[in-house]
């Protein structure tokens, strides 16, 4: 396999573990006596910004090809997050 390849994989994987971590995030607030999502976006925000110029950052270090890894890392940011986002609105609507 081609290295760029095995680097969008890692960049998919850690941008999954990103998502993970935003989602956790997300939840804990949803779920606390504070109601205020003030400050939540922000970090989610922030969070998947440093990852994605890490990955660019770190890619263009190595000498390898950044646009594969940059997908990568963007698809993972998105689509898992799209999955975490249904479970928490799920979770929220047994919560009534």
């Amino acid at each position: 396999m081609e290295t760029k390849y095995i680097a969008a994989l890692a960049a998919f994987l850690g941008g999954s573990l990103i998502s993970l971590i935003n989602a956790i995030i997300t939840a804990k607030q949803v779920k606390s006596e504070n109601q205020s999502l003030g400050s939540t976006p922000i970090l989610r925000q922030a969070l998947s910004f440093v990852y994605l110029a890490g990955t660019y950052f770190v890619v263009k270090k190595l000498g390898i090809d950044y646009m594969m890894p940059l997908i990568g890392a963007a698809v993972g940011l998105t689509v898992p997050a799209i999955l975490f986002t249904i479970t928490i609105a799920k979770n929220m609507k047994g919560d009534d």
